[in-house]
């Protein structure tokens, strides 16, 4: 089997030659190859074509994930391509390698091992995932037994690539914009006019949504050193638009930069938004609680590796997004997922890591408290009406 190159994404100074062998991968952008296991041949249109699994099941299947302790929320770098030149990250940085990544039939395998867990959210990142032009059939793929989240600069979003996510599955999609001033936050994103192309992203996917009862389109924005001024006028944006509003405060841990810790009083300021914008901002409020907490003291208990795993853009399984190069624990592609959950347990046991608050840490977290579930029960309820599964 050939693992398909996704040229549409292929940047021009890092173009290969030539392909691969099938079965090979490049290395170190030369033309000598190494073998690699990839698995069985997996048919993405028979997978698809499957209409044995029940639907209904995924909400069941998620539930009885969470009452049982298995994995509840996943994320995936399906690239590690991005377009933007962010401040406060380097992945952008990063030597793209477009041969390495995921395949469709990749992310075949991947849905299936998760689908023996349970059902699972399945955060779509990156890099900036729009670039892969398959994204819609990766969503397609996963949203068969999943619940797919995509989070976007809002590149690439037309109306009609809006609607191919929505009807391929997308349970949510979270647009990035971190300053309600355009000019600051160009120059936090390094790219022109990054505010009125996220602007125009989320008024696109808000307005082409097969499903307006459980399609959510929100905006997500980076809490740092030097916009909690800005955090009002980010909900009320949002309020504006008729989309929901989110905020996870900034880990050090991307650049080891002490200085780009958010200031102290993050938590009045966001516990204050919350009540004057209960329809716009749904964050549990345990979880605001602590964003002072976590930004100068840090907080013990991190649930990575047991609640929540990372899978980056060559199926590397890791407690968390920081570790995959550095504390691997396993393959997708090639390990069965029985020792992969069992090498993410042992990561977590040895877990002391206190250095970030992101929201697919700590909302997740505080479901495992009981004030915590009983914040977000309202939340999870709305988001339960009408989603297919």
């Amino acid at each position: 089997m050939i693992r398909p190159i996704p040229l549409e994404t292929l940047l021009p100074e890092t173009t290969p030659t030539s392909r691969p062998k099938p079965g090979a991968e490049w290395v170190n952008g030369s033309s000598e190859v190494i073998e690699i296991p990839i698995g069985p041949p997996v048919s993405v249109d028979e997978y698809l074509a499957d209409d044995r699994r029940p639907r209904w099941g995924k909400k069941y299947r998620l539930v009885k994930a969470y009452a049982t302790g298995q994995p509840v929320w996943v994320t995936w770098q399906v690239t590690y391509n991005c377009n933007y030149g962010c401040s406060f990250c380097t992945y952008w940085e990063n030597d793209f390698k477009p041969h390495e990544e995921c395949s469709l039939e990749d992310f075949v395998v991947g849905a299936k091992k998760l689908s023996s867990l349970g059902s699972v959210i399945v955060s779509l990142a990156g890099g900036e995932p729009m670039l892969r032009r398959d994204i819609h059939t990766i969503i397609e793929v996963l949203s068969r037994d999943h619940f797919p989240y995509l989070t976007t600069s809002g590149s690439g979003m037309t109306p009609k690539r809006a609607r191919q996510l929505w009807e391929a599955g997308l349970w949510g999609c979270s647009v990035s914009i971190d300053y309600a001033d355009p000019e600051k936050h160009a120059r936090h994103r390094g790219v022109k006019f990054a505010f009125e192309r996220a602007i125009k992203a989320i008024e696109q996917l808000r307005d082409n949504r097969v499903d307006r009862s459980y399609q959510r389109v929100q905006i997500i924005s980076v809490l740092t050193d030097d916009n909690l001024d800005q955090m009002g006028a980010l909900c009320e944006l949002a309020r504006e638009l008729g989309v929901y509003w989110q905020v996870q405060p900034y880990s050090v841990m991307k650049t080891g930069n002490e200085g780009q810790r958010h200031l102290d009083g993050a938590t009045e300021v966001l516990l204050d938004l919350k009540r004057r914008y209960p329809e716009t901002f749904h964050a549990n409020k345990k979880y605001l609680e602590k964003f002072d907490v976590a930004a100068n003291d840090g907080i013990e208990g991190c649930i990575a590796g047991k609640a929540m795993f990372n899978i980056d853009n060559q199926m590397v399984v890791s407690k968390c997004v920081e570790f995959n190069k550095s504390e691997p624990c396993g393959n997708l592609r090639t390990d069965d997922v029985d020792h992969v959950v069992d090498q993410l347990h042992e990561a977590h046991a040895k877990n002391t890591c206190t250095a970030c608050w992101y929201s697919c840490r700590g909302e997740v977290e505080v479901l495992y408290t009981a004030s915590g579930f009983a914040h977000s029960l309202p939340s999870l309820l709305w988001q339960s009406r009408g989603a297919q599964a």
